[in-house]
Parts: C-alpha cells; structure tokens; sequence
C-alpha cells in the first residue's frame, strides 16, 4: 500500500512539471522591445551593403516607423545629388546644363517619396506617450522591387519605339510624348537603382536610351509648324509659339508638316460675394480645343482644355490671359500640352 502511495505522488509530481513547462509563455519575436537597456536609441547602426537603417519617433509605432523611413529617404536623395552625373538619366541629357539640373531636382524631390518594402523593426519602445523605433530596410529587397517596376516601363519603351521608327514626321512628334513620358519615369528610376546597389550594373540601357533621346530630338527638329489661331486664341496662340521657340522649334506659313489649329469657345461670368475685390472680377469660361494635323489634313492629335480665368478688367482681359495655360504647360511639357497627351 506505501509503495503505491509513493509511486501516485511521483507520477503528480511528474505530470505537473510537464504541465508547468508546457505553459511557459514564448519570447517575444522583438526579444529586446521590453529590454532595459535602451542604448539603440541613441543612434542607428551605419547602413552597410546589404541593409538601411534608420531612427524614427513619433506619437504611435507607425508614426514612428514612418518617421525612420523618412530619414532613409532623405540619406537616399543626399546619395543621389552626389552621384547624380554617373547614371543613365545623366547620360541621356547629354550636355545640357538647364536639362540635367531640371532632371536632378526632380529625380531628388520625388525619391523622397520611396515606396518601401519588407522594411523590419529591430527595436521599439514607447516612453512617456512617445514611440521610439529602429527599423532596417534589405537593400536588395528594395532594389528587386525597383527593378521590376523598370523592367515594366522598359517593355514599354521598346515597343513605342518600334512604332516610332517606322512613323512619318508628323506622327513620330505624337508617339515621341509618349517615349518622353516613359523615359521621364525612368529619370527617377535609375538614381534610385544605384543608391540602393553601388554596384549596379546599367550598362545594358545607357546606349539604348540615349538613342532614343536622341532620336526624339532629331525628329522634333525635321517639324515645320504653322500655327493658326481664332480671336479669342491669339495669345495663346503666342505663348505656344514661344514655348516651341525655346525648344529651338521651326516655323513657316508655306512649308509647314504640322499645323496646329487653335480655336477657344467661352462665356461671361460674374459671381455675387461679399469680398468687393472678387465680386468686381469678370470671368471667362473657356473651352480650348487645339488640332494637330499633317498638311494633308490627317489629324494627328487633338487637346481639350476647360479653364477659367478672372479679370477686374472686363470679358476680353479674362478671355486673353494665359495663367492657367501656362500652369498646364510647366507640368506636362509645350509637345505633351498640344497634343493633350
């Protein structure tokens, strides 16, 4: 009767240990988010070939993570300003001063708006109503990811320029938007590429680019324009011909290839305000439409504007002003504005 007694109390004993370890709680996946020592918080580790890292705070984690990513991202631009005239962008633009600075700013301002993946939180804390985080991004991660997106507008590329070489005059001035398009998202492409890779290789498109941003050039340059205008288009009619003028463009009302037709349809509109200054203005509300077309008449393309603009001069000083145009112009380009690509 001992023995069993002895033997029951054993196998308790036994089965309750095996209980109690089986209920121990698991490390957390961030073993050192709850540690006492907060040394990391001082500052991240130096960014090596394989990883970013970064420091971020903010009022919640994801605060803070966007915090740190916003740091990688203004070392990236610091990087790309640095080595801006060894990449394929650069190449392309040739020697153009006023070309390659405009292309730089903007490569600089839009690679801070990287789109991350994969990106890791090694550390976290939050203290007195403040979240602390070091994040790391995998480089080549990143750099597959921007690969992918290249190799898409690469595609793209190849076969607009197939269609280009085989396009009359006329026609090439149309496809080449859509080639400057694609070659401008590429602008910012490969900056980035080589900021995240030291060591990456763009060989394979330098040539190839540049051939296409040469051609495009030739071609803008074999276009004789002749610009026609109605009343309510004439300075409209100016500012095309001296945004084209600048883009060293050729001019003649004989022996034109391309005629750009520009006709504006508007109407009067005043608004009742309390503000005296707003409520003297007068209003025009146009609708531009601007033709291309070969000298046969073939349409190649075919813009629609609708804008409007304000004078305390009256209906004709609205209808003639050239703000928004002008607006529309900067973003998209004098060649994508007239054909409304």
């Amino acid at each position: 009767m001992y023995i069993k007694i002895v033997l029951l109390f054993v196998g308790l004993t036994f089965f309750s240990a095996c209980g109690a370890a089986n209920t121990t709680p698991k490390a957390p996946a961030r073993a050192a988010v709850h540690a006492a020592d907060k040394s990391w918080k001082n500052a991240a580790p130096a960014d090596n070939a394989s990883y970013f890292y970064a420091l971020g705070f903010g009022k919640t984690e994801n605060e803070a993570k966007k915090d740190a990513l916003g740091v990688i991202s203004s070392n990236v631009s610091v990087d790309i300003a640095s080595n801006f005239t060894n990449t394929v962008t650069a190449t392309r633009q040739g020697d153009d001063e006023m070309l390659l600075s405009d292309a730089k700013n903007e490569v600089i301002s839009k690679s801070k708006n990287i789109e991350y993946t994969n990106v890791e939180i090694l550390q976290s804390d939050n203290s007195n109503g403040e979240w602390s985080v070091l994040v790391q991004v995998d480089r080549k991660i990143l750099t597959a990811s921007y690969q992918r997106k290249l190799d898409s507008v690469d595609e793209r590329l190849k076969s607009e320029y197939k269609i280009y070489r085989s396009a009359s005059p006329a026609q090439k001035l149309k496809v080449s938007v859509t080639i400057e398009k694609y070659l401008k998202q590429t602008d910012t492409i490969f900056p980035l590429l080589h900021a995240f890779n030291p060591y990456y290789d763009a060989t394979s498109y330098t040539a190839r680019y540049a051939e296409y941003t040469d051609a495009i050039r030739a071609s803008k340059r074999d276009v004789v324009y002749k610009i026609q205008a109605d009343e309510n288009s004439q300075t409209l009619a100016t500012l095309i011909r001296s945004e084209l003028s600048a883009k060293d463009a050729t001019f003649s009302n004989s022996n034109y290839n391309v005629l750009i037709s520009i006709t504006t349809k508007a109407k009067k509109k005043k608004y009742a305000s309390t503000n005296e200054k707003f409520a003297k203005l007068t209003f025009a509300l146009r609708k531009t439409e601007i033709i291309s077309a070969k000298r046969d008449g073939t349409v190649i393309s075919r813009a629609l504007y609708k804008t409007k603009e304000g004078s305390s001069k009256g209906f004709k000083d609205a209808l003639q002003r050239t703000t928004k145009y002008k607006k529309k112009i900067k973003e998209k380009g004098i060649t994508a504005f007239i054909s409304g690509n």
